[in-house]
């Protein structure tokens, strides 16, 4: 069977809002922790755009969303198949004065199913690399 549901998936960082929102926007945080370039433009209509493995996957997209220290929301264009756009959401909330939640709903598979699978376990894998930086822990991110 095909899937075509959105991905959903969430961590649980020991950490508050307004620390984690900026490893989530911020180019040279994202860097150290998803992809090997970023590029995020801090608004809503703002361009984005990421490398990954050394260049090999090349993504782009534009901020739907931008509610710091809240909520950040983008289309996912990949370069090999520019006419297919999935969406990316990301909410941090708080769940006491010292950890948050972050959650990321990838969803658009309708037009690329064959692609969901892979970026299931991007996300499990990236979250785990996001919560371990924030929290100061080692992490590999090579996916």
């Amino acid at each position: 069977m095909v899937e075509t549901a959105p991905i959903v998936r969430s961590v649980d960082i020991a950490t508050t809002a307004e620390r984690l929102f900026p490893l989530l926007v911020e180019p040279e945080s994202l860097q150290q922790w998803w992809p090997d370039v970023a590029e995020l433009e801090p608004h809503v209509g703002g361009r984005v755009r990421m490398e990954f493995r050394g260049g090999e996957s090349i993504v782009t997209g534009e901020v739907k969303r931008f509610e710091p220290p809240r909520a950040l929301a983008f289309t996912w264009v990949r370069a090999e198949r520019p006419e297919i756009s999935t969406f990316v959401e990301l909410t941090v909330t708080e769940l006491d004065s010292q950890c948050c939640r972050v959650e990321v709903v990838h969803s658009g598979w309708e037009h690329a199913p064959e692609w969901r699978p892979l970026h299931d376990a991007g996300w499990v894998h990236f979250l785990d690399c996001l919560a371990a930086l924030a929290e100061g822990r080692p992490f590999d991110k090579q996916f």
